[in-house]
């Protein structure tokens, strides 16, 4: 694994623009440590979300006999280097939707914390609760058969499985 110069970056930006702006314009009665313990939290949660997802595809991949060679974290991003490609188009559309399947396997389990924990511990609740949806959005988002998506790595596995659905339900893919 490694970490691109843009990781930390990154985490630091997310971490002041939610201890100095989100945070405060939310919460104005918090202690200002508190925006700032909330902020990393929310910060490094989707960060690990970003590795989850690359692991997800490392270790459908793995199973499904594809060799893998590193994951780089980039900030926002992240991408697993493959030292082969899966030939078959089940193995494709398997590792391509283990990664969005992780962001929302998380958002599942963070929503779960956030409903279990007391109302009156608001800080910690939003530790949880904005992670949730972030990690719901990005599962989500993530799913959208778009260019460099896993939808879109998927879509184009399934249509070489169903070759006869191509033309009406994802023709409209690029190759």
């Amino acid at each position: 694994m490694s970490l691109h110069v843009f990781f930390p970056l990154t985490l630091v930006a997310v971490t002041v623009l939610l201890a100095q702006a989100c945070l405060p314009r939310l919460f104005p009665t918090w202690p200002v440590v508190t925006y700032w313990l909330v902020a990393a939290t929310v910060a490094a949660l989707d960060a690990l979300a970003g590795l989850l997802h690359e692991l997800g595809h490392a270790g459908v991949a793995m199973v499904r006999g594809t060799r893998m060679s590193r994951i780089t974290l980039y900030g926002l991003a992240a991408a697993v280097r493959r030292s082969s490609e899966p030939t078959r188009s089940a193995d494709q559309v398997l590792i391509a939707m283990a990664g969005p399947l992780s962001h929302l396997l998380l958002a599942t389990v963070l929503w779960a914390a956030w409903n279990m924990l007391s109302n009156d511990n608001e800080p910690l609740r939003v530790a949880a609760g904005l992670p949730a949806l972030t990690n719901f959005v990005a599962g989500v988002f993530n799913l959208l058969p778009v260019s460099q998506l896993d939808g879109r790595r998927a879509a184009r596995a399934l249509a070489t499985v169903f070759p006869r659905a191509r033309p009406a339900a994802v023709g409209w893919l690029p190759r």
